[in-house]
């Protein structure tokens, strides 16, 4: 019998354990401070599927974060705690628990590659008229290929990219 454990995917986290081994690619991350939790790193993950999750972790981890998750690349990422997100916030992903890398995590190089970049772009009538939920992060392209237009939505005057 292996002691290796079951690879899982996002959508099958759930809070009661901390035991996950994910293989995970490292889309987006940046810095953040906070009067109440003050320095950490905020990531945007995505497995094999699409899922996204949204990761952070302590100052005293961001240097080994930093160093072993680097954006692009796909790592196997074990021992992790999971949390719920809450209702109502802001948050870069529609994901309904959130991660937490801790200092039992380890962060492994992974044999899965896949060069996608997992960018789902919203409708554009979607966020003219409300649809989208105000508090996920609706994400967008920096860069700005072929034409912009002005037009008029909901009474208000936006650019209009066409990609």
């Amino acid at each position: 019998m292996s002691n290796e454990r079951k690879m899982c995917l996002i959508k099958d986290l759930k809070p009661f354990r901390d035991e996950w081994r994910l293989t995970l690619k490292l889309l987006h991350s940046w810095n953040q401070t906070t009067s109440y939790g003050g320095d950490t790193l905020e990531c945007v993950l995505v497995d094999q599927t699409g899922a996204k999750i949204q990761a952070s972790c302590k100052r005293s981890q961001i240097t080994r974060v930093q160093r072993y998750l680097r954006v692009g690349e796909w790592k196997v990422i074990d021992t992790v705690k999971i949390t719920g997100v809450g209702v109502g916030q802001y948050r870069p992903t529609t994901q309904q628990y959130k991660m937490t890398i801790i200092g039992d995590t380890a962060i492994t190089p992974s044999d899965y590659r896949n060069d996608n970049h997992f960018l789902n772009l919203a409708n554009y009538e979607e966020i003219g008229n409300g649809k989208l939920k105000p508090h996920f992060l609706i994400a967008t392209s920096r860069r700005r290929s072929g034409e912009v237009a002005l037009v008029r939505c909901s009474s208000v005057d936006r650019f209009k990219h066409f990609f």
